[in-house]
């Protein structure tokens, strides 16, 4: 059995121009046709670029995009629409879970059209969107209401849901 570990996460920010070390310059001597810097050779490797994350200026609105993703995958639980047109706005694991629950779904049956009746948007970090709805199908008794609970991420300068839970 392996012990757990502890590895430390990679700075999410750049370094502060104080925590940067002084340039690597020489005195060269007056004549000298010796550039006053180390040359490539000699300088040691620059880290591994960070990934840059997409800031919240360049997403647009969430709310209008959530309703619309959430009306689009209640319709493909019921089998309204096809699993594929999500595949743009959805994470693999996500498109996984509808899949199979629209498999689990008995064939033949019509399904109620489900609306979206509200949307509420909180958006904990930048980039990120976490989204409940509250949903409504017909039934003989009136209508039936549950909730839907969604997260999304900023990739690409466009959402994409990475969690869906529907009560």
């Amino acid at each position: 059995m392996l012990a757990p570990y502890v590895r430390a996460a990679p700075p999410y920010q750049p370094p502060y121009d104080d925590d940067v070390p002084p340039a690597a310059l020489r005195l060269v001597g007056a004549g000298s046709d010796e550039l006053p810097f180390e040359s490539p050779g000699d300088a040691p490797p620059t880290p591994p670029a960070l990934p840059q994350f997409p800031l919240r200026r360049r997403l647009p609105d969430p709310a209008p995009w959530a309703r619309q993703f959430i009306q689009a995958a209640l319709e493909t639980l019921s089998g309204r629409r096809p699993v594929a047109q999500l595949q743009r706005w959805s994470s693999p694991a996500v498109l996984i879970g509808i899949d199979r629950a629209r498999r689990r779904a008995e064939p033949g049956i019509s399904q109620p059209v489900i609306v979206v009746r509200s949307i509420h948007v909180s958006e904990p970090a930048d980039a990120v969107a976490e989204v409940c709805a509250v949903v409504s199908r017909p039934d003989a008794e009136g209508p039936r209401f549950r909730a839907v609970a969604a997260r999304l991420e900023g990739h690409s300068g466009q959402w994409r849901c990475v969690t869906l839970q529907i009560g």
